[in-house]
């Protein structure tokens, strides 16, 4: 790692790197201002491949910059590839800076799943720095939405991956006292064959909502939602 100071120009944003939900403009003007006051923020963190300055930590600090049109920011330069990048970014924030929201450590935590799914729950709760218990509630949540989607999801493995590379023996969660159910095998009736369903909060704010079902769900499933949605609309409309 290396400081430098590199020209705004050059440092790419649309590598999937952001690791918060949202910029929020208040930090943005509030960093703004401290700066145009004499105040130093520290450097922005850049992941360097070829040619290549990919932003991962202190979005905030580089939109102030680009607010007062700075030419330059000084910045902890890391040689890597975008992969590299989007790993070290969900670990962005976790110690420092503006506090993460829920929605921000959700969206850390469902991507470290998808870049890393062969790492253990504790492994990946140390590097994005949220509970062992949260990370695995959102495994079981990708899991289960797999299974709807009608993917082959592997069983729950009996050890896991640690973070230096050696297997350990996964805890088991424990069932509730009282053994099965009588009722456990009796068949349910039902109007017919069940939609998929898949279980999730769904944030008030509509541009994160968005993003939780772009997480979520396929392309043509948000097609899908998009036709009706709007069918809906011009007849409120209407």
């Amino acid at each position: 790692m290396s400081e430098q100071l590199l020209d705004m120009s050059v440092v790419r944003i649309d590598g999937d790197t952001q690791p918060r939900t949202a910029i929020n403009p208040g930090i943005v003007q509030e960093y703004a201002e401290a700066m145009q006051a004499g105040v130093e923020l520290p450097p922005i963190t850049i992941v360097h491949y070829g040619a290549t300055y990919w932003l991962v930590d202190g979005f905030h600090r580089f939109f102030a910059h680009r607010r007062l049109n700075r030419r330059q920011i000084k910045a902890e330069v890391i040689a890597g590839e975008l992969a590299d990048a989007r790993w070290l970014s969900v670990a962005a924030n976790k110690a420092h800076g503006l506090r993460r929201s829920n929605e921000d450590k959700a969206k850390a935590v469902a991507r470290a799943l998808r870049l890393r799914p062969d790492l253990g729950n504790p492994a990946i709760a140390e590097h994005v720095g949220v509970s062992v218990e949260m990370v695995r509630r959102y495994r079981e949540t990708l899991e289960r939405h797999k299974t709807a989607q009608g993917a082959t999801v592997a069983p729950s493995p009996t050890t896991h991956l640690g973070r230096d590379g050696k297997q350990y023996r996964a805890r088991q969660r424990r069932r509730p006292a009282g053994g099965i159910a009588k009722n456990a095998f009796k068949p349910v009736r039902t109007g017919g064959t069940p939609a998929r369903m898949t279980a999730l909060n769904m944030p008030h704010d509509p541009i994160m909502g968005a993003r939780t079902l772009i997480e979520l769900f396929d392309a043509d499933y948000l097609r899908a939602l998009v036709t009706f949605l709007k069918k809906h609309l011009e007849g409120v409309a209407a």
